[in-house]
């Protein structure tokens, strides 16, 4: 079954020889568009309109101009009175982990579980993403294939510089803007999720830790990043096992007891609950890179 049925819309793109699955395609969106999780990392582009977003438990409001930014089988969706264009590309075209030193929007604009998924563009900011985007359409729709990927990737690159460049900023200015108190308690609580996230599974570990209690946690992760520490814990439990399942050959049983878990199938309703799939089918549809 095809993981990239939406409706019947126009889909430009690149597909993969093998097998015909799509290696990069790019498509108009508006309020009628529909959404599924897909083995692709997405880019969506909110050119004019209000949007509502749907990710997991959360939803936002968003006024365009803003990009946003998914990772394989992230569940979102949109709704409201909006036009854009969604750009989808899967690892084997372009990996944002091998690239991380040359373009660094891995764990900025994806796999950022501290931050929303999207970027807001003031007009200054929106007039190159739109260029580029414009851009991207023009080699998608292209019959001219010489060197037709290395200038989509190409194209891809600047946005995703442009999108990571203005994230980077918003986050300084958003830190500058918390209570004197937030600030560091959020460092607080990030610094020890990072390092303890395949042991303490409960936010009672990390208020512990913390010397505050589970409810106030529970406040400030709610109040500053729209998420529980429940949930932050898992995303980022999901986040390193995804990343595992990328980026290496070890088996889901290695995976989970690297992860804490005694059992491998409790890590594996959990990452079904999360992403929509098995770790094994996960595997097989986004595929294995081994970074150098």
């Amino acid at each position: 079954m095809s993981h990239y049925l939406y409706r019947m819309e126009t889909v430009h793109g690149i597909r993969r020889v093998a097998d015909g699955a799509w290696l990069a395609s790019l498509r108009e969106i508006d309020g009628t568009s529909g959404w599924q999780r897909v083995p692709l990392y997405c880019v969506v582009h909110l050119r004019t309109g209000t949007a509502v977003l749907e990710t997991g438990q959360t939803s936002f409001t968003l006024q365009a101009p803003v990009l946003l930014f998914f990772t394989p089988y992230q569940e979102y969706s949109f709704h409201g009175d909006f036009s854009g264009s969604h750009l989808s590309f899967h690892g084997d075209f372009y990996c944002i982990e091998k690239h991380r030193h040359e373009v660094a929007c891995n764990g900025v604009l994806f796999n950022n579980i501290y931050t929303p998924p999207f970027v807001p563009l003031d007009e200054e900011q929106a007039a190159p993403a739109n260029n580029y985007i414009r851009l991207l359409h023009e080699a998608m729709t292209s019959n001219d294939d010489l060197a037709r990927e290395d200038l989509i990737i190409a194209h891809l690159k600047i946005i995703l510089i442009i999108a990571t460049r203005v994230k980077c900023r918003q986050i300084e200015e958003t830190l500058t803007q918390l209570p004197p108190d937030a600030g560091p308690r959020l460092e607080e609580f990030h610094q020890l999720l990072e390092a303890h996230f395949t042991v303490w599974k409960k936010p009672a570990d990390y208020a512990a830790a913390m010397h505050i209690s589970g409810k106030a946690l529970s406040r400030l992760t709610g109040k500053y990043l729209s998420k529980t520490p429940s949930a932050l814990i898992t995303e980022r439990v999901v986040q390193e096992a995804k990343r595992a399942l990328h980026f290496s050959y070890l088996s889901v049983k290695e995976i989970a007891t690297a992860l804490g878990y005694d059992d491998p199938l409790y890590l594996s309703r959990l990452f079904r609950k999360q992403t929509g799939v098995s770790p094994r089918e996960f595997r097989q549809q986004v595929g294995v890179t081994i970074l150098v």
